[in-house]
């Protein structure tokens, strides 16, 4: 049975999508959501001046991370400062903070260096650091970084953001797939989302009926996230689809209902298994 977690949560001014802070139970972490735009009111708040690491995070108009840059900071807050001057693209801050018995300068280093490797490992996104810094994290102390990391990921979670990878996420039954013409694709399907998985393959010789569709197509091709080898498309990403026609328009081209080209692994389709 899974265990139950308590959450703390101040919305500074009232309302949801504002500035924020959390904690879970027992923790001595905090947790801080910040829009860019708040960022000198929420200066205001006590604690947020403590130290640990941060997400700047690009957001899509569904809440999906587009783009995430991952930094530690000595000074709270005030480390943002140098980001709002001189890098554009996020739109909000999330930070991770806690006193100096929490978090020595050595545990930030390390915890910066592995949230950043988890970062690239899940190739949800595009992450802005441009390397993953190296620091040895000695084996005694990696348990407590994986545990720091743990609830980050929980808080990033309650708050609609996956970091880990798809790969490690997805339980292989629960898989949809499309198998048309030797092409291959992969996918799972929530109840409201639907994730195609990396290693899917990508018919390019159709265009999309969607020109929206076609445009993401043709953006993943060019910025490598679709490759071609042996004339054959793969994706190298998950990508998320707020319908599953959608989703099957992305890997099969022109127009396609989603609730019957996806099947489980018995031929049974989406259709069958959610609409009947």
């Amino acid at each position: 049975m899974a265990k139950s977690q308590k959450l703390e949560i101040i919305y500074y001014n009232g309302q949801p999508d504002g500035i924020r802070s959390i904690r879970r139970n027992l923790s001595a972490i905090t947790s801080y959501v910040v829009p860019r735009p708040l960022l000198a009111e929420a200066k205001k708040i006590k604690g947020i001046h403590c130290q640990g690491i941060y997400y700047l995070i690009s957001e899509q108009d569904d809440n999906k991370i587009a783009q995430i840059y991952i930094g530690q900071t000595r000074n709270g807050i005030k480390r943002l400062d140098d980001h709002n001057r001189s890098k554009d693209f996020w739109n909000k801050a999330i930070m991770f903070l806690a006193d100096k018995k929490t978090f020595s300068l050595d545990m930030i280093s390390a915890l910066e260096a592995y949230t950043i490797g988890k970062a690239f490992e899940s190739r949800r996104y595009k992450v802005e650091n441009t390397v993953n810094p190296k620091y040895v994290i000695d084996e005694y102390d990696l348990p407590q970084i994986e545990e720091v990391y743990d609830e980050i990921k929980f808080i990033m979670a309650t708050q609609g953001y996956k970091l880990e990878s798809s790969k490690e996420t997805v339980n292989e039954a629960s898989v949809l797939h499309i198998t048309r013409k030797g092409l291959q694709a992969f996918g799972v399907y929530d109840g409201d989302k639907f994730e195609v998985l990396e290693g899917t393959e990508v018919d390019m010789s159709r265009k999309c009926n969607s020109a929206k569709i076609e445009r993401q197509r043709q953006t993943a091709l060019q910025n490598g996230d679709i490759t071609c080898k042996d004339g054959k498309y793969t994706l190298n990403v998950s990508i998320t689809f707020n319908s599953p026609s959608s989703a099957a328009m992305f890997a099969l081209g022109g127009s396609n209902n989603g609730w019957i080209e996806w099947k489980d692994k018995d031929g049974k389709t989406l259709d069958a298994l959610f609409r009947k």
